[in-house]
Parts: structure tokens; sequence; C-alpha cells
């Protein structure tokens, strides 16, 4: 594991480390056109989500300004379907594609590249970027797409954090009805003994019984322990739960995002259930009897984190990812 090694930057990987993970150590992408055309309107699904996308189509063009100078600000990004544009999660993620050409340079800046907007879904092989991907899916490109919903909230736990040792010594978890039954299960099980419930279940109303009253991240935050799990695909609260003075209580992830979730190592930096979730009992009985441990477990978190937040260290990343993706790529009919 190719580490940078001082200071606070201890868990920090190096560029090119990262970029061989979030490019899945392909040394090449060769695209069929044809083919890329039939796995597209395949389903209605991939018709929705997969496009080819160079910067230079939208180099100066009303999406580029609206992404640009309009998608960030507090009011708007919330907004599911923002307008003139077909969905939010498209355009926040043209919004991180663009920085980077507009921050560092434009070489590769005509180049197509092959996005998938959308979270679980079959690309057949055919190396799209997208936000995440499965562990067992060998083909997939990563990149920092929808970091308005992934990474901001890292600031509002920064911003709203307390000392470990003023936190409660005690677990919570609040989320949606996505994903598979993990979350379901999870709830069902600790629902009368934690503070644990289901947020929202517009998904699936018939688990309303389960539902908690919604709790801010400032609020959760008076916890020492925080259950993150996936939903559709990565826990959508892993990033700032790894930036607290918190520590996150998971099971090993699946699902690998732009921060290399699975390069993540338990009582290193998270709490791991195990996959049935039925030791959440025995695991706050060794975090009460190991308190520093637990307290190093959660400072081990924030600097794991500290590389992809700070954006000196973290954009040059995204744009050599897409740079070498462009060098690898070739098209054919």
């Amino acid at each position: 594991m190719n580490r940078v090694c001082h200071s606070d930057k201890e868990f920090w990987f190096s560029p090119e480390e990262r970029v061989d993970f979030y490019l899945n150590n392909q040394a090449s992408f060769n695209i069929s056109l044809k083919r890329y055309e039939e796995v597209k309107n395949s389903t209605s699904w991939n018709q929705r989500e997969m496009k080819l996308v160079s910067y230079a189509d939208y180099e100066n063009t009303f999406t580029h300004w609206y992404c640009r100078h309009i998608v960030h600000l507090p009011r708007v990004r919330s907004i599911r379907v923002l307008p003139l544009f077909k969905s939010y999660k498209d355009l926040h993620s043209l919004m991180n594609f663009f920085l980077p050409f507009d921050r560092i340079g434009k070489e590769h800046s005509s180049v197509k590249y092959p996005f998938f907007y959308g979270e679980a879904g079959d690309t057949d092989e055919i190396p799209c970027i997208r936000k995440s991907r499965r562990a067992d899916d060998q083909t997939s490109v990563i990149f920092n797409f929808r970091s308005l919903r992934l990474t901001t909230p890292c600031e509002a736990a920064t911003k709203h954090d307390i000392p470990w040792e003023q936190k409660k010594n005690n677990v919570i978890w609040r989320g949606a009805t996505t994903g598979q039954e993990q979350r379901v299960q999870f709830v069902k099980q600790y629902f009368n003994r934690y503070d644990v419930g289901f947020a929202t279940t517009k998904q699936k109303p018939h688990l309303d019984h389960l539902r908690k009253e919604k709790v801010s991240i400032k609020d959760q935050l008076q916890y020492k322990f925080i259950v993150s799990l996936e939903g559709n695909d990565v826990a959508s609260n892993l990033r700032w739960v790894l930036s607290s003075n918190s520590v996150p209580i998971m099971t090993k992830p699946y699902w690998q995002s732009w921060i290399m979730e699975d390069r993540l190592e338990p009582n290193v930096h998270y709490l791991e259930l195990n996959k049935d979730l039925s030791n959440l009992n025995e695991l706050l009985h060794w975090a009460r009897n190991n308190d520093e441990a637990c307290k190093k477990i959660a400072l081990n978190g924030k600097k794991y984190m500290s590389q992809f937040l700070d954006l000196d260290n973290d954009l040059p990343v995204q744009k050599m990812v897409l740079d070498e993706y462009a060098k690898r790529l070739t098209y054919n009919n």
C-alpha cells in the first residue's frame, strides 16, 4: 500500500495509487461505439443515464455557467429537479466534471467520456465513468461525481462537531429505506434498543412503524458512534462521519467510490458489523471498555478523509484521472 507517511497524512495514498484505483487498474479502454449504442438502448434506464460527454461540448454554454455559478448554492443544490435540465444529479455530476478543466487546464477537453449518471445499473462491461461501483466490478471507472450530496455535509460535520469526551457514549442511525434489505433488517433488530430508525419511509410506506423523527447532522454528532449502512450504493453519511470526532460502525464496504471505501480498515477507521448485523451489542460493549482506542479510531478516520477534503490535494488527482482515461481510451466501430 503506497501511502504518504508523514505527520497527519499517514493514511494518504499517493496520486498514482489513487488514479490506478479509480481506473480499475486498467491499462487501456477500448469501446465499440456500436456496442455502446446497443447497451445504451437496451433499457429505458440506460437511455437516460448513459451519455458521451466532453468538456468542449459544454464550454461557455448556459449549462457550463449554471454549473459553475448556481448549482452549488445552498438554496439551489437540494432542489430535486433543477430548471432547464433533466435532473439535478446530472448537473451535480457535470459540476464536478467541469471543475478540473476550469481550474487546472483544458488538455483532453474534446475527449468524449462515457458517463453513467445513475447509481446501480449494468453497462455490460463498457468502462463508463460513474460515482460508484460494486466490489466485483472490474470494468467501471470512478470519478468524484455528486460531491454536493456526499462530500459537502463534511463541512457541517466540521462546523458542528464537539470533542470526543463531550459526546454521548451511545449509538445512532437515521436513513431512508433505500437499497436492499440490510437497512430494514438492522432497524427491525435494534429499533427498540437504540436510537435507530428510518427518517423517511416513502420508498416502503409499510415500514412507517419503524420511523423515528429526523435528526440533524449536528445532533447526530452528539453521539460517539454513528452507524453507516449502504443503500442503493455507498452509504451517504460515511464521508461526514469519517470527517468527524465520532466512530463509524458499518459492515465491510461492498460499494466503492471516490473515497476508496474498501481501503478503510476495521478497528483502524471503523468498527465492523458482521454481515448479518448481529454484533452491535458486542461492539458497543467493547467500545465502552476501550474508550481511548475508539477515540483513536475517530482520529484515524479524520486523517483518512482529509486527503479527499483538501482541494489542493484532491483536484489534481481528479484531473489526472480524466487525463489518464483519455490517454488510454480508444473508440472503434
